[in-house]
Order: structure tokens, then sequence, then C-alpha cells
């Protein structure tokens, strides 16, 4: 009987254990998930991985499109430009991602840039004067850009633990250079309207700022460089492409430059007759061309008659803009030339490729 006894008693002790040690389970268990709810209610973005954040190094190509405005642009508007300006163009990158939410670039780029006042439209009041100025170029821009990307949302973690999709701001400086150059028409219409003159290098691409179009090599301006400085903006967007170290995105951005002379016009037309070479007075004002740089046909019908050059010979042009004598407006130099750059990114992420795993003993 008292053997009997100490079992139960002995039993209800175990019982009582058991019990003890399951609400203390209990407990536990939902402490820890107020813990995740707690973590869960405070979770800003981004994915925090395996660990803290691992820097990594990533490179790149990208297809560039070019798109300008300047003096050129159909009409004098803030970012006014034309669909048929757009030029393809290629480029080079490499980064270093070293926060989860910054990053620094850089890269090489080529661009091509065009303008043509026969897009300009002569039924209108701003568009006339500029189409009747019939002036045009085109400027390959190579360009080497360092810039900062501030990313939208943070990524905790290795190159592996990348985000599906982000966004950023990018900000920098850049340094380029570039030469515009202007197709010579087929015959020197200023000193013969009916293009009996032949012109010098007809029909070629040739290089305006060694003629000096605005009277550079007269001594009236200041010559200027090939090489300049410009401030670079852009915002972009990446995905991540599944199961792979590779990110592709699209990058919209703008070129703030510090010269206005990658159309080559700025200032002033010169006096024709100052010019002591035949293809600088034929580049310096192409009013009297009676076809577009692609070779269309210019309505001249509204193109007054106001200046001669070459023993008399009469040649079309309009006054608004510039009639081809010293001191007449060509272009606007209150206002520096800029471009706009679209880019297709794909890009390589150099780093592990496999995720951490916890250790187990």
């Amino acid at each position: 009987m008292k053997l009997k006894s100490l079992f139960v008693v002995l039993l209800s002790i175990a019982m009582l254990g058991i019990a003890d040690n399951a609400e203390a389970q209990r407990k536990n268990k939902y402490k820890k998930r107020r813990q995740t709810n707690k973590k869960v209610s405070h979770y800003k973005g981004g994915i925090r991985g395996y660990g803290r954040f691992e820097p990594f190094l990533f490179v790149g190509a990208q297809i560039n499109t070019g798109n300008y405005f300047g003096d050129l642009a159909p009409v004098n508007k803030a970012a006014s430009t034309d669909i048929s300006f757009t030029r393809p163009g290629f480029g080079l990158s490499a980064g270093y991602k070293f926060h989860h939410s910054v990053a620094i670039t850089a890269d090489i780029n080529w661009v091509r840039v065009f303008g043509d006042d026969f897009t300009s439209d002569p039924g209108t009041e701003e568009g006339f004067p500029r189409y009747a100025r019939n002036l045009s170029f085109r400027n390959d821009i190579k360009e080497f850009r360092l810039a900062v990307q501030i990313f939208l949302f943070p990524n905790y973690g290795g190159p592996s633990q990348r985000l599906p999709f982000n966004a950023y701001l990018s900000l920098g400086g850049a340094v380029f250079h570039h030469e515009p150059k202007g197709k010579v028409p087929d015959a020197d219409y200023q000193s013969a309207q009916d293009g009996s003159v032949a012109a010098p290098q007809a029909g070629e691409w040739v290089k305006l700022r060694p003629l000096g179009t605005e009277g550079q090599n007269l001594g009236i301006v200041e010559p200027y460089k090939s090489i300049n400085f410009s401030i670079p903006v852009a915002v972009g967007a990446q995905v991540r492409i599944p199961n792979t170290q590779l990110t592709a995105g699209i990058e919209l951005g703008i070129r703030y430059l510090f010269t206005d002379y990658i159309d080559d016009v700025s200032t002033e037309y010169v006096n024709l007759d100052r010019f002591d070479d035949d293809l600088a007075r034929i580049m310096s004002d192409r009013a009297t061309v009676p076809f577009s740089s692609k070779g269309e046909a210019r309505d001249l019908s509204s193109v007054r008659i106001l200046n001669t050059h070459g023993g008399g010979h009469t040649y079309y042009i309009e006054g608004n803009v510039g009639t081809g004598l010293d001191g007449s407006r060509r272009g606007n130099p209150d206002d520096n030339d800029m471009f706009f750059v679209t880019q297709l990114k794909l890009s390589y992420v150099l780093g592990g490729t496999t995720r951490r795993r916890a250790k187990y003993r």
C-alpha cells in the first residue's frame, strides 16, 4: 500500500513537470512568434540575405541612342527635339557597389547626335527662320563618365541576393571629345544660284571647327575646344535575370554641357567676303542651298533675296535669322547645348554565385 502511494506521488510530480515544460515551450513559441511579427512590422524593404552587406564589382555593356537639343532644334523650347535626330551608339561600363544603397560607376560611351534646320516647320513664325537658315550638323561624341548611383531600395546580403527589381538616380561628371561636321552642298550656290560653280569637297562630311564658320580664324570670336565637360544626370531601372549573375536595365539621361558648339552654331554670321577659304564661306551660310543635308528639296518661295557675293550674284537668305553679313544672328550664345542619352544596359556581377548556408554540427 505504501509503495502504491509512493508511486502515485512520483507520477503526479512527473506529470506536473511535463505540464510545466509544455507550458514553457508554448510560451517560448509565442515569444518567438511575437519577435518575428515585430521584425516584419519594422521591415523597411530590401533583402537582408544571409548576413551583412557584401560589396561587389560589376562590368557591362550598353546600347546608346543620342538625341540633341540646341540652336538647330526645331523650336527654341527646352528639351525641344525631333525623333529623326535620334542616332545609335554603344558603350562599356564598370562599377562597384560599396553600400547597400549606393554604387559608383565609370563608363565610356560613343554617341552620335544630329541636327537639321530642315525639320523646322516653315509655316510657323518661329520655325520659318530656322527652316530658311538651313544649317545642319552631326557630331560623334566620345564620353568618359564617373557617376554615383543612389538606389531606391536597399539590398542587404551579397551579390547573389540582389533584388529582382530596383531603380536609381545617377549623378556625376563627364569629359567628352567632339568634332561637329557638316555636309558640303553639291555646288557653290552663293556664287551661282543655278549650281554651275563647283563646291570644294562637294557631298563630303567635313570638320567644321577648323573652318572657323563664325570667324574664329579671323579673330572675331574665340575658337572652341574639341574637349569639354558636362554634368550627366540620369534615372534608371534594372531587373535581375533569374539564376544568373546578369542584370538588365534601362537608363534615361541628359548631359548639361559647358559649351554651345556641339552644333558649330552659337553667335553671329561673318560677312562672306571676309573668308579666304571658299569651303569656310560655303559652310558658314547654307541658306542659299535649295536642298537639305539629306537631299530633300526645299521650298524657297518665301525666302527673300537680300545679299550678294562674288561679282554681284544674288543668293537666297532670310533676314530674320541672318543675312551672311557681320553682326546678323546665326545662333543663341546665351544657352549652352545639351543632349539626351537612352541606354539599354546588360551587366555581369563579379562575386559569389552560391548562397551561404547555416552550418550544422
